[in-house]
């Protein structure tokens, strides 16, 4: 018994200590934001409004009111960057095959239509087709671009470290990805360029900030994308939102349609929502 309650007290020392501990380092100010507004970022460039991670789906979100785009890439065969989310093109084109293993001039000769899946109700005229990163650059050389690297490997992100510097773009993307090990080598690479947190960074500041520890959270990236709610558990809570701004980084909240939970977001000053209906958020922030 009195080791166990030697053990109690150890720790809440240690945590009474934890706590008063400074705040980690603060992040650098990134120019990629510059509004302190609520950010209308369309997922997969609007894609409730025209097929999803396209060119004419990144045209028309800007038009509704969008301030950042965000899309996913793929590397082809003949190392091109793509916009595309999946990495076989079966799920929203007329075609078949994985991404990796095709050309550009092989993928544009089939047709880009709605997810078969979210928006199986909805249709296009036809004609649009998986478009290349560069072209969307070219463009739309004055927009934002939050861009998720999709492959787990590295070639896509030496690609992208290129094609920035190529059209001058480090002050207007911020580059993120699900696997950590790709961002870290991404930062190495192209230091210049901002990114956002990964998934392994992102549990590991959820939980310091779940623990009230969330000022000691050091790190390599300007923002964090979350989810509001994930395998039931409440994510994206005033807690975190605190954390991070303490850390002078920016919350984004995502994948959100519905505008009750946009004013929520709203309410506990999140930075950016992700939205696949840019239009309504727009109307909202109006």
């Amino acid at each position: 018994m009195k080791i166990l309650f030697g053990l109690l007290v150890g720790t809440m020392l240690a945590y009474g200590l934890l706590l008063t501990l400074p705040t980690a380092k603060k992040v650098p100010n990134a120019a990629f934001y510059g509004s302190d507004s609520v950010q209308v970022i369309a997922h997969g460039n609007g894609r409730a409004l025209l097929p999803g991670n396209t060119l004419e789906a990144a045209i028309n979100a800007l038009a509704v009111g969008t301030d950042i785009l965000e899309l996913d890439i793929h590397l082809t065969a003949d190392q091109q960057l793509v916009v595309r989310h999946d990495a076989i093109i079966d799920t929203t084109t007329n075609g078949s095959g994985v991404i990796a293993e095709m050309t550009v001039a092989e993928l544009q000769q089939y047709d880009v239509g709605f997810h078969e899946v979210d928006y199986p109700e909805l249709s296009h005229g036809g004609g649009i087709v998986i478009p290349t990163l560069a072209s969307l650059f070219e463009t739309m050389p004055d927009s934002r671009y939050l861009i998720e690297l999709k492959p787990e490997e590295t070639p896509a992100a030496d690609a992208l470290c290129a094609l920035i510097k190529t059209h001058n773009l480090a002050d207007q993307v911020v580059v993120g990805s699900f696997h950590s090990s790709v961002l870290v080598h991404f930062r190495g690479i192209c230091p210049e360029v901002p990114t956002s947190l990964g998934q392994s960074e992102v549990v590991l500041m959820v939980l310091l900030s779940r623990l009230g520890l969330g000022h000691l959270y050091s790190s390599p990236g300007v923002s964090v994308q979350v989810p509001v709610t994930y395998g039931g558990f409440n994510i994206l809570t005033p807690a975190i939102v605190k954390t991070a701004h303490q850390l002078n980084m920016r919350v984004d909240a995502w994948t959100v349609n519905d505008p009750q939970i946009m004013q929520n977001l709203i309410n506990i000053e999140v930075d950016g929502i992700i939205t696949d209906r840019p239009d309504v958020l727009r109307k909202m922030m109006n």
